[in-house]
């Protein structure tokens, strides 16, 4: 019989796949829409504000579920103890999840900005945090599934 950790992992991969395809989505859009705001000194308009917004809600959501979710059901699991959030990113750099726990401590500081500053536009160093860290968000999908397999979690 499969552990319920195990198909809660299978659905969650998949929401985190269509998180990815999304976020990966808004982030092309938001570097195009900063090429020509930082190469013309263009303003954005209203639709490519929108699409600013879009991409760091995107980036909150997809850090979320990797942490709140993916992480946590991975510990249940391989039947180990929560702890602290940061023994949460210690097991998932030992694993080789993620590239650093201190990596990770950025990126869950630049999602908790997002999440309480209620922009109503994103500032320009948020959408830039949120491309250069979206990079180890994508990445870290890759390396999750890649574990996952390896220990046949996921078929």
């Amino acid at each position: 019989m499969e552990s319920p950790y195990l198909k809660l992992l299978t659905e969650q991969i998949t929401l985190v796949i269509a998180a990815r395809d999304a976020f990966s989505l808004s982030r092309s859009r938001a570097e195009a829409i900063l090429q020509k705001i930082q190469g013309e000194g263009h303003q954005p308009t209203v639709a490519e504000k929108e699409t600013l917004e879009a991409l760091t809600s995107r980036f909150a959501r997809l850090s979320d579920i990797l942490f709140q979710r993916l992480f946590r059901t991975l510990d249940q699991v391989e039947l180990i103890d929560e702890g602290t959030n940061i023994d949460r990113l210690n097991r998932m750099e030992k694993r080789g999840v993620i590239v650093s726990a201190e990596l990770w401590k950025e990126v869950r500081q630049l999602r908790n900005s997002i999440a309480h500053e209620y922009l109503i536009q994103a500032s320009d160093s948020v959408v830039l945090e949120s491309i250069q860290y979206g990079q180890e968000l994508l990445d870290t999908v890759e390396r999750f599934t890649r574990y996952a397999q390896s220990k046949g979690y996921l078929s």
